[in-house]
């Protein structure tokens, strides 16, 4: 008789333990996936060597309120160019042209689509909003020109360019393109060409500013 009681609560233990645990859950909750940043991008590459485009040059006044916008870094350059004086370029899409000189860069936005303006240097009365500049430091651009003939085929500024490298035909003239994926270099600048803008970097000060059709950094 002892021995069945004794063999009853050994199985009723059991059995409380066993209703404990099924009473039991755990609930895991799944952490969001954080959206995914969009890349600003310059503009969609053509696979041909030359493209011709038609694009209006802009005014130089204000479109809208400066963006506080941010591109994302590019890979760097598998092809970096040096050159020891001087040079222009464009990019493929021919919406940005660049001239390197006097230890300085200058890039200017020469269509009118641009989700951006920067900001007005101080005292600027010429242009403003659609180009950056580049030496120590950098900056917006108070200019009363325009850098869309610079890269021309037949200026002296692109001594950098090979026979193989694609050209861009904006409103007639045929520029010199630096391939998405190259770099030009002159002493400590540096301007990269991607398919997300232009970067250009004083390598000494890092400091240097991003530029593409949706957006602008000066850092």
């Amino acid at each position: 008789m002892l021995g069945a009681m004794r063999s009853l609560r050994h199985m009723l233990v059991i059995l409380g333990v066993a209703g404990l645990m099924a009473g039991c859950t755990t609930t895991v909750t799944p952490s969001s996936t954080p959206s995914a940043t969009a890349q600003a991008s310059d503009a969609t590459a053509s696979s041909a060597p030359s493209l011709s485009v038609s694009l209006p040059f802009p005014s130089g006044g204000p479109s809208s309120a400066p963006a506080a916008t941010t591109l994302t870094p590019t890979a760097s350059p598998t092809d970096v160019r040096k050159v020891g004086d001087a040079a222009g370029f464009a990019t493929p899409s021919g919406r940005i042209v660049c001239i390197m000189a006097d230890n300085s860069v200058r890039c200017d936005f020469i269509a009118t689509d641009k989700a951006w303006t920067s900001p007005q240097p101080k005292g600027c009365q010429l242009a403003w909003g659609d180009s950056l500049q580049l030496a120590q430091t950098a900056g917006s651009t108070c200019h009363g020109d325009t850098l869309a003939d610079t890269p021309a085929l037949d200026s002296d500024f692109v001594g950098w360019r090979h026979p193989s490298d694609p050209t861009v035909v904006v409103n007639g003239l045929t520029l010199a393109a630096l391939p998405y994926g190259s770099a030009i270099v002159l002493g400590t600048l540096e301007c990269d060409s991607a398919t997300t803008g232009v970067t250009c970097l004083n390598t000494s000060t890092r400091h240097g500013f991003t530029m593409s059709r949706e957006a602008y950094t000066i850092f």
